[in-house]
């Protein structure tokens, strides 16, 4: 646990300033409300975009890795659906938005910081690996399921239209999808608008965070319910296991990116999962999962640490 304390203890005093700031009247709850528009329509596109016009993805690309992580969090992601839609028997969207807290991972400011200290030059390649994974299957995958679970009644037909409607409207998906295919292309960014754009995107972890502070300052016992569990569970538990089975079954991964796997795919969810979250009024929920998750991530994380260097022998 003291590897990773001063990696997650940013984050945890960010969180604890945005309760501070609504519980003592220095933010209100609408002033919260304007922040996460912030981020969700602003800030997360652009850190998306610009971390992916950053990489050239095409000499990167390591297609064992992409399937081992693609693979495992589609297991991480159907188990944790299937817990809340079928045993629980929760609403599409409160299924959707719980399996993605149950396999988003907090790559940037946990996975990649632990997996770049403990193991070194694998972790900056497998980073922009794992982002692509998660911004092109696991985000687009849980706003497709929980945009149909929006939807009250009509045709198939309706419904999809409904929804790929919703989606082109959000400035998340745009920046998924232009970045990444600017990235393949090697088309360069001018270097004033990049400056901008990345100047942008630096907001949006710690105003995210904040969000997340201010949103737990209005949590109440009726948020904190057994939908926390899949997720919390899901994310520390049934994602880096399903990752790992990957990795039995799939050849060809490098020895370190094989442990960034691992790494990544232990860490807590995103930061911005609550904002996420919020458009469909599941905040507050997110934001306890989000709490929780990261505590016992401390311990969680460090246990993977301790495992893959005995497995090693503090060697990659």
């Amino acid at each position: 646990m003291p590897a990773i304390f001063p990696l997650m203890f940013p984050i945890l005093f960010l969180i604890g300033l945005g309760f501070l700031a609504v519980k003592t009247g220095y933010a209100t709850p609408a002033q919260i409300d304007g922040l996460a528009g912030f981020v969700v329509n602003f800030a997360l596109p652009a850190v998306i975009f610009s971390t992916f016009t950053g990489q050239h993805l095409g000499e990167t690309i390591n297609l064992p890795y992409l399937a081992v992580y693609a693979g495992g969090s589609l297991i991480a992601f159907a188990a944790v659906f299937s817990l809340m839609g079928f045993v629980l028997r929760r609403p599409l969207t409160t299924a959707a938005i719980g399996a993605l807290g149950g396999t988003g991972a907090n790559t940037g400011f946990i996975g990649f910081p632990v997996a770049s200290l403990v193991i070194g030059a694998p972790a900056f390649v497998a980073m922009p690996l794992t982002m692509l994974v998660e911004n092109i299957l696991v985000i687009p995958l849980a706003l497709t399921l929980a945009e149909l679970g929006r939807d009250g009644g009509g045709s198939v037909t309706s419904l999809l239209a409904g929804t790929v409607r919703r989606l082109a409207a959000m400035p998340l998906i745009w920046a998924i999808f232009a970045g990444t295919a600017l990235s393949f292309a090697e088309v360069p960014i001018p270097g004033l608008l990049s400056s901008a754009v990345d100047l942008l995107g630096r907001a949006s972890a710690p105003v995210a965070l904040f969000v997340v502070g201010g949103v737990v300052a209005g949590l109440n016992r009726g948020d904190v319910t057994a939908d926390l569990g899949p997720v919390v569970i899901g994310k520390l538990v049934a994602h880096p296991l399903a990752v790992g089975g990957m990795l039995l079954l799939v050849p060809g991964v490098p020895a370190g990116l094989a442990a960034c796997a691992i790494v990544f795919s232990s860490a807590s969810m995103l930061t911005i999962y609550p904002v996420l979250a919020r458009r469909y009024g599941l905040e507050t929920k997110a934001a306890a999962a989000l709490i929780i998750a990261t505590v016992a991530g401390l311990f969680t994380v460090s246990a993977v640490l301790a495992m893959l260097l005995a497995r090693s022998g503090g060697a990659f």
